[in-house]
C-alpha cells in the first residue's frame, strides 16, 4: 500500500509518480521533462518540480544535456532527445490532481485569485459566491473559505454581517488614498531596499523594460503589469521592514491590478510616460544614485495619481474574461 499523499512532500509525489512512468516505459528514453511542463501538470510551485527532477537525476533515471531546458529520460546520451506532452504520457492517479491543488493553493491558487478580484474592483461591488469559487478552482470550499479570509488580510474583500463576501467598489476617493500612501512610503521603503538588493535585480528589470519601447510591448497589459510589479514589489518591497512591507502591499495591490482593468493599452498615451519614468528609477539604481531614484519614484508616483481622473473617465467595459463565475455583479 502507497503512503498517503498528505504524508510525503510535494516534490516526493511528483518525483514518485514520473519514476514510476519512466520505470513502466510510458516516458520512453529520450523524452524531454521540463520544469514548466511539470508544474503545468502538477499544480506545482516551480521548486517541488526542480527538487523531484533532481531526485530523478540522482536515481540515474534521467540526465541533463546542455542545450536542453530539463531532463532526458534514460542515461543514454546517443538517443535522440524527444520533446513531448507531458500530459499525454502522465496519468496522475485518482484524485492525486485535486489533492495537490488543494495543498498548495498558496502559490498557485491565490495569487490567481488576488489578480482576479483586483482587477474587477473599479467596474463596481460584486459579492463572491463561496461554492462558486471552490468549484472553479477545484479546491474544497474549506480551502476556498481560507483564500477569501487571506484576500480580507490585504484588504480586497470584506464579509458582511449577512455573512457574505464582497468586493468593490474602488472608489476614487480610495484611490487618492492609496497613492497617497504609496508616495509617503514607497520612497523610505527604496531607501532601505537597496541595501541588500543584488545588481542583477536592478539589471534584469532595467532590460525588462529598456525593451517596453514598441508599440506591442505597449499594448500587452500583462508585459505591463510585470513592470509595475518588478519595481514596486519585486524591487521596493524588499525592504527589511515586515510592517512597512505588509502596508505597502496592501496599498499597491489594488492600484498596480487596476491595470489589468484596461484591456488594450493601445491607446493609453500615458504609457511611454510610465514606462520612461520606472527606466529612469531603475537606471539611477544601477548607478547608485540611490537619492535620486527615491525622488524619481515620487515623482512617478505624483503623476499616477494625478492622470488618475483622466484615466477613469475613459474606463472600458468589463471585459467578459474578467467577470469569473464566482463573481456576481451588484448592479446599482
Amino acid at each position: 500500500m502507497g503512503i498517503p499523499a498528505t504524508r510525503r512532500r510535494l516534490n516526493e509525489i511528483v518525483g514518485e509518480t514520473l519514476a514510476s512512468h519512466i520505470r513502466s516505459g510510458a516516458l520512453p528514453a529520450g523524452f524531454v521533462i521540463r520544469e514548466k511542463a511539470v508544474t503545468d501538470l502538477f499544480g506545482v510551485g516551480r521548486m517541488p518540480a526542480v527538487v523531484a527532477l533532481t531526485r530523478l537525476e540522482a536515481e540515474r533515471l534521467v540526465h541533463r544535456r546542455p542545450a536542453l531546458r530539463g531532463v532526458v529520460v534514460g542515461l543514454s546520451r546517443t538517443v535522440p532527445a524527444r520533446p513531448g506532452d507531458l500530459a499525454g504520457h502522465v496519468t496522475l492517479p485518482e484524485g492525486l490532481g485535486r489533492e495537490l491543488r488543494q495543498r498548495n493553493w498558496r502559490s498557485l491558487i491565490y495569487p490567481a485569485l488576488e489578480r482576479q478580484v483586483a482587477s474587477c474592483l473599479l467596474f463596481g461591488r460584486f459579492q463572491i459566491r463561496t461554492p462558486a469559487l471552490a468549484e472553479h478552482f477545484g479546491v474544497s470550499r474549506t480551502i476556498a473559505h481560507e483564500l477569501l479570509l487571506r484576500l480580507e488580510r490585504v484588504g480586497l474583500v470584506r464579509q458582511e454581517v449577512n455573512a457574505r463576501w464582497y468586493a468593490g467598489p474602488l472608489t476614487p476617493t480610495r484611490i487618492d488614498e492609496l497613492y497617497e500612501m504609496r508616495i509617503l512610503l514607497e520612497p523610505a521603503a527604496l531607501r532601505q531596499s537597496v541595501r541588500g538588493l543584488e545588481p542583477s535585480v536592478i539589471e534584469e528589470r532595467l532590460d525588462r523594460v529598456s525593451q517596453a519601447h514598441t508599440a506591442e510591448a505597449r499594448s500587452d497589459a500583462s508585459l505591463l503589469h510585470r513592470l509595475e510589479t518588478d519595481l514596486h514589489q519585486d524591487v521596493v518591497l524588499r525592504c527589511a521592514n515586515e510592517e512597512l512591507r505588509a502596508t505597502l502591499y496592501r496599498c499597491q495591490l489594488p492600484l498596480i491590478s487596476v491595470h489589468l482593468s484596461f484591456g488594450s493599452y493601445g491607446e493609453r498615451t500615458d504609457i511611454p510616460q510610465m514606462i520612461g519614468m520606472h527606466k529612469a528609477v531603475l537606471e539611477h539604481l544601477a548607478g547608485g544614485r540611490v537619492e535620486e531614484a527615491a525622488l524619481a519614484l515620487e515623482s512617478h508616483l505624483r503623476c499616477s495619481r494625478d492622470d488618475n481622473p483622466a484615466r477613469l473617465a475613459d474606463l472600458p467595459a468589463l471585459a467578459p474574461s474578467q467577470l469569473h463565475p464566482y463573481l456576481d455583479p451588484i448592479w446599482p
